[in-house]
């Protein structure tokens, strides 16, 4: 049986190439990134992005009588037990400084607008060949 059971179903078969890996949340989602150490020139992936949905559940809210019921959200069981064989892997993780939710924005609308210009440009090319 293997040590890192999650991360081989999730299809991380170069374990030994692992070299960082980043968490970040996205509306009720999470989402891990994995990054590789790869020799210059390699076609495989430097990098896999995996998406984890939160579940949701309702506790009773017992402040003030409410009968209402307070949603929290709930990491992913399979993220914590892929976090935790990370961290057995000893993979070191990219650790972000807080930043204020200006520049956070900031550096969101610069993130977005280049995945944008490439999908662009990827579309344009797929349509150009069509001709």
């Amino acid at each position: 049986m293997s040590d890192y059971p999650t991360l081989k179903k999730m299809g991380i078969k170069s374990l030994d190439e692992v070299e960082k890996y980043t968490v970040r949340h996205q509306g009720d989602t999470d989402v891990l990134k994995i990054y590789y150490k790869r020799p210059k020139g390699s076609f495989m992936p430097r990098s896999k992005k995996f998406s984890f949905v939160r579940g949701r559940r309702g506790i009773p809210l017992e402040v003030r009588n409410a009968k209402a019921f307070e949603h929290m959200d709930r990491i992913s069981p399979q993220l914590v037990q892929a976090l935790e064989e990370l961290k057995h892997l000893d993979a070191t993780r990219k650790e972000v400084d807080p930043l204020d939710p200006r520049e956070k924005f900031l550096s969101d609308l610069d993130h977005l607008e280049k995945v944008m210009n490439t999908k662009l440009e990827e579309i344009r090319r797929q349509i150009r060949e069509m001709e």
